[in-house]
């Protein structure tokens, strides 16, 4: 036999055999001649979380995340294949219907999870001031189905200052970080890129090497809480609600706070992220028991800083501390008592610590 004719048996076979592999997927694929639509059975669970945190609304929509905002579980339950399910959401007026994946075949006994990752209409959430419902439609359909089935539950988008630490049912909350399970979301709060904020660091930043020095930024980091100080920020209670489990609060973005001279714990906390980020310093913020605290890292070292935050309000602090700060009330004080603060929640194993550039990073982006 000629190396010609052996090559052209070889591509012959080739050919055939990828052919009859096609034959094979669609036969796979496609009903035969007993499928019988009637016959199909299928349980179709509609799961959505109860509430979506509009300061960061359009992680919702990032696939790349884990914060969906409905997912569906379908498991076939009968004998019959069901063949072409297509699946899709809407998320009352604020999207268009959003369409999950495509599943060409379903056999008997296999599930599905199918998850909504909605592109929400900017315009209609910035509207959102208070917590509103609306209504999530779930579509469904597959070949030989006389018409799309639909589920609807309700969910509420809350306003873009609501926030609620945990999606966690509170009796299913083990741990601290339980109930901070969407502690992420704070980082859509700290805005070091808004006008006010930047102003507001620039002054604070003035003369100094905040990037290169431990020096500099330590002397930041106490220019900026002596600053908010001298604009006459005044710290304000939580209500007990918030930390009682109810996990529920108004959080105000770092220029409400200046504009409004006022905040609570996580306020002044959040205010200072910004400003240190606004000159380039790493910072954190702590979540402790019933408590909110910035840190900062130093450039150069890598030493972590805390600060009391709410001790900028002089008034409240010797009224309630005086008895573990002097008259002045410093910086410097306040540092040192953040420090043993924070110490006493990492030993007793009760601290979230945010990073918000991380969550930028990652997609948690300030959405205002």
């Amino acid at each position: 036999m000629s190396k010609q004719l052996r090559l052209a048996l070889v591509l012959l076979l080739v050919v055939l055999t990828a052919a009859s592999g096609m034959l094979f997927v669609v036969a796979a694929t496609s009903p035969g001649t007993g499928y019988d639509p009637s016959k199909v059975k299928l349980d179709v669970k509609l799961i959505t979380r109860s509430e979506l945190v509009t300061a960061a609304y359009k992680v919702y929509g990032d696939d790349n995340q884990d914060m969906w905002a409905a997912k569906t579980l379908i498991k076939n339950t009968g004998k019959m294949p069901v063949y072409d399910f297509k699946i899709s959401y809407k998320v009352g007026e604020l999207t268009d219907w959003t369409s999950g994946q495509d599943y060409p075949v379903i056999a008997p006994g296999q599930t599905v999870r199918d998850y909504c990752w909605p592109t929400l209409d900017p315009t209609r959430v910035n509207a959102i001031t208070t917590k509103t419902p609306v209504e999530l439609v779930m579509k469904y359909e597959y070949r030989g189905l006389k018409e799309p089935a639909e589920d609807y539950q309700k969910i509420f988008l809350l306003g873009r200052n609501d926030f609620v630490f945990s999606s966690i049912p509170e009796k299913d909350r083990v741990t601290f970080a339980d109930s901070f399970d969407n502690y992420r979301f704070i980082a859509a709060f700290i805005t070091p890129n808004e006008e006010t904020i930047k102003s507001f660091a620039n002054m604070i930043g003035a003369g100094l090497e905040t990037r290169t020095s431990d020096d500099d930024a330590y002397q930041a980091f106490e220019r900026a809480f002596d600053a908010l100080r001298a604009q006459g920020v005044k710290y304000i209670m939580e209500p007990d609600a918030f930390w009682a489990g109810s996990a529920a609060q108004y959080v105000q973005y770092p220029k409400e706070t200046i504009d409004r001279k006022s905040g609570t714990c996580l306020d002044l906390a959040i205010t200072m992220s910004a400003l240190m980020e606004a000159i380039g310093i790493k910072s954190y913020v702590a979540l402790i028991p019933g408590h909110a605290i910035p840190l900062i890292e130093m450039p150069e070292s890598g030493d972590v800083y805390a600060i009391e935050s709410t001790f900028l309000d002089k008034d409240y602090a010797l009224t309630k501390h005086g008895d573990v700060v002097s008259a002045d009330v410093t910086a410097g004080e306040c540092i040192t008592l953040a420090s043993k603060e924070i110490k006493q929640a990492q030993d007793q194993g009760e601290i979230v610590m945010i990073n918000p550039s991380y969550w930028w990073k990652a997609g948690v982006m300030p959405s205002w």
